[in-house]
């Protein structure tokens, strides 16, 4: 729906709108790790009648409304990460901006700062409660004992993953209005009623909170709790100054000091038969939070509920923990959690093979989960289980096996010369190639009871000229849901979709429909539009009905009676006003025990399987994914081109994260800005994609629809990095792999 303006270049994004009066405001940051703050100090000398300045002191609620309340807004006593912000100014113009900037001193004192996760729980330094644990998981399964005891292999594989940069097109802005007893936020964000939850709290109630959402120019889960905190600093200094405030981060300030993915270290133990079969498993997830909660319980939580990947195993243990460190806080990422479990447990499924000479395809297969089995939670996979499925599929499009013997043969002679050290190692132009196979899952919709707490709320209604209006929180941010809703509205409606709309996404004018994240929007808002469809067709034949005097049939888009035949449109503008809300409540089938960690941890899963082809120039150690199968199995397409583009797009950023997107950390400091030094893939190395789309319809989604959106990412790393095992026989456990990382091999043993 969005893509002609967007095309055009007519859409406007926050950074476009033109506010009469708009000031700027800008962040006042710590530059130490940790640091106590002794005194703000503004120049006296300096003339402040032109500047807003907000501190600490001028918020009586200062916390961000997340999980744990833990983060302020402005740091008060204690600055816990590089870059926190400290104060906030607010001028009419950037350059008196700039110059009130160097006129405010803020004196620190640097206190020992912690950077090490694996430290962090046991640190004589407390960055949250005493243990600086945010929060602690532990699932068991079967018995553990029964397995080591039967087993005929250990085998553990140590994995982990770095930071990773969402680098959306549009860097984060916000606009707060100011009026008497009102405060209006217009900006680039996920979830708008975070944001007025958030601001309630700061405000104390004292002010309405209306929540607009602007175009949105890519998110990936770094607007979904991020844009709390900065439309709180826009607000505080909108109410202090009585002016309108935009705050736009540059690429840099984007880059340095908003959230990123959780890093990840991982301990997985398989205890194995000689068949490879994993009989049981003992899992431990480690994940890096930063300096502040936000929301890492619940990213935890996927991690350590999709831990198995796609395999079944009766005996299991997991433990998960989240824990602080003196960093820019971690947050939501596109796959959520997921990506740095399922990596780990595709890095044991290939040392298994490697361990006992299998194939990794076989390795695979026979421990593959399949409906009626059971996962660590003790959830029945009932319906629309496509583990095997998605597997047959991709092997058979890629045509794995014969790739699998032929690149062996063609790697063996570059491989000897390589081991000897002969340089060049192969003749200019040959490449080592591999071929790597990774399968995944992702739950669909929220943890465990969560979307009976959200109660998410959609509303449909006629207007006076007849068009169908969608009234949802869920938001537009370049992944296609309006495209997606209109569809599952026209379609319920036997309707073209010419005639359905979709509201502004304003907080005054649509009811929470939940955040747009989980990959719960097709699904949650989906089904309840089909159920207000119902509604609205049923309610148009009682009008009818009561006016004709007889039962009206609905057949495709028609009422029909003795010979009356009505189309919907005509019937709409006749009955025009009318108004559907429904309300979204797990099926009664579904149960979790959040407390013990047991039963339906998510409604359904989406499944794939994946196949990259991979080529490593000897000399310089390239690495280049060249083509990339993949099948998925979302239940249903609701707009087939859409899905596939999801899907390519969602593997590219995978394929990102394995090869390419390195963030290091010393002391405190990222080393990236922005597009000039964090790589991501351009067309360049954009792979041949090959996607197919598998539909086992899930019988409570919209027309079978289950997620999608979050589900390509979680397999891309793996599958690449499988290659890479395949090439060169050697454990890849960690990413991204860089060329640096193979030639370290080969460096090593000359």
């Amino acid at each position: 729906m969005d893509a002609r303006e967007k095309i055009r270049g007519q859409t406007r994004y926050v950074r476009d709108m033109n506010i009469p009066g708009l000031w700027t405001g800008m962040t006042i940051r710590c530059p130490h790790q940790r640091a106590k703050i002794l005194a703000i100090h503004p120049d006296p000398a300096f003339d402040w009648g032109q500047v807003t300045l907000v501190t600490a002191r001028d918020i009586p609620n200062n916390y961000v409304s997340m999980l744990e309340n833990d983060m302020p807004f402005l740091a008060d006593e204690t600055a816990n990460y590089l870059g926190e912000p400290v104060a906030l100014l607010a001028a009419e113009n950037r350059e008196l901006l700039e110059d009130a900037s160097r006129h405010l001193a803020v004196d620190y004192e640097p206190l020992p700062a912690l950077s090490d996760m694996r430290a962090s729980a046991n640190s004589d330094i407390h960055i949250f409660r005493n243990d600086n644990v945010f929060k602690s998981i532990e699932i068991t399964h079967g018995n553990l004992e029964e397995a080591r005891l039967r087993a005929a292999r250990v085998i553990t594989v140590e994995a982990g993953t770095g930071y990773q940069e969402h680098l959306y097109l549009e860097p984060q802005g916000i606009i707060a209005i100011p009026e008497a007893n009102r405060i209006t936020i217009y900006g680039s964000m996920q979830c708008p009623y975070y944001i007025k939850n958030a601001l309630n709290n700061l405000f104390a109630g004292e002010k309405h909170v209306t929540v607009i959402q602007s175009p949105t120019g890519g998110a990936f889960g770094g607007k979904e709790d991020f844009p709390s905190l900065l439309a709180g600093h826009a607000a505080l200094l909108a109410a202090k100054c009585g002016h309108p405030v935009g705050i736009f981060y540059s690429r840099e300030e984007d880059v340095r000091f908003t959230t990123k993915r959780h890093p990840s270290l991982s301990t997985y133990t398989a205890y194995v038969d000689t068949a490879g079969r994993i009989m049981g498993a003992e899992l431990d997830i480690l994940l890096d939070g930063g300096a502040y909660c936000t929301l890492s319980p619940v990213v935890l939580a996927r991690s350590a509920l999709t831990a198995l990947g796609c395999y079944y195993v009766p005996h299991v243990s997991i433990r998960a923990r989240a824990v602080a460190t003196n960093t820019v806080p971690s947050g939501a990422f596109r796959g959520f959690g997921g990506p740095q479990a399922v990596f780990a447990m595709e890095m044991l499924v290939e040392k298994i093979a490697a361990t006992l000479q299998m194939e990794p395809e076989k390795v695979r297969r026979i421990n593959l989960i399949r409906e009626g089995q059971e996962t660590a939670t003790g959830q029945v996979l009932k319906y629309s289980v496509s583990s095997a499925e998605t597997l047959d599929d991709v092997l058979g499009r890629s045509d794995y096996q014969r790739k699998y013997e032929d690149f062996r043969t063609h790697n063996a002679p570059i491989l000897t010369r390589l081991e000897k050290g002969v340089i060049p190692p192969a003749p200019r132009g040959t490449f080592l190639k591999g071929i790597g196979l990774s399968l995944s899952l992702h739950g669909a919709g929220f943890t465990g009871t969560g979307e009976n707490k959200i109660k998410g709320k959609i509303r449909v209604g006629i207007q006076p000229d007849g068009r169908i209006v969608i009234y949802t929180a869920a938001t537009e941010m370049g992944q296609g849901e309006q495209t997606a809703l209109q569809n599952i509205l026209a379609r319920a409606l036997e309707i073209s979709g010419d005639s359905i709309y979709l509201a502004e996404v304003n907080t005054d004018l649509v009811p929470d429909s939940g955040p747009t994240v989980a990959s719960r929007t097709t699904m949650i808002v989906g089904s309840l539009l089909v159920e207000a469809a119902q509604d609205i067709i049923s309610q148009l034949s009682d009008n009818l009905e009561k006016e004709y005097g007889s039962p009206f049939q609905y057949v495709q888009g028609i009422f029909q009676s003795n010979g009356h035949r009505y189309p919907f449109n005509e019937v709409a503008n006749k009955y025009s006003g009318l108004y559907v809300e429904k309300q979204y409540h797990h099926p009664p089938v579904i149960r979790f025990d959040d407390i013990r960690w047991k039963g339906d941890a998510y409604p359904v899963f989406s499944w794939a399987a994946a196949v990259a082809e991979v080529e490593v120039d000897p000399l310089t150690f390239e690495i280049r994914v060249t083509r990339y199968t993949t099948s998925h199995d979302i239940g249903k397409a609701i707009n087939y081109d859409q899905a596939v583009a999801q899907i390519e797009g969602g593997s590219l950023q995978g394929i990102g994260y394995a090869l390419y997107e390195k963030v290091r950390l010393e002391d405190g400091h990222f080393d990236i800005t922005g597009f000039t030094d964090y790589i991501i893939p351009t067309p360049t190395e954009t792979p041949e994609f090959e996607v197919s789309i598998v539909e086992n319809p899930y019988p409570y989604g919209p027309f079978g629809a289950k997620g999608l959106g979050e589900l390509p990412f979680v397999g891309a790393a793996p599958a690449v990095v499988s290659a890479l095992w395949m090439i060169f026989g050697r454990e890849f456990t960690r990413i991204p792999v860089l060329p640096e990382d193979l030639a370290a091999f080969f460096v090593a043993e000359r």
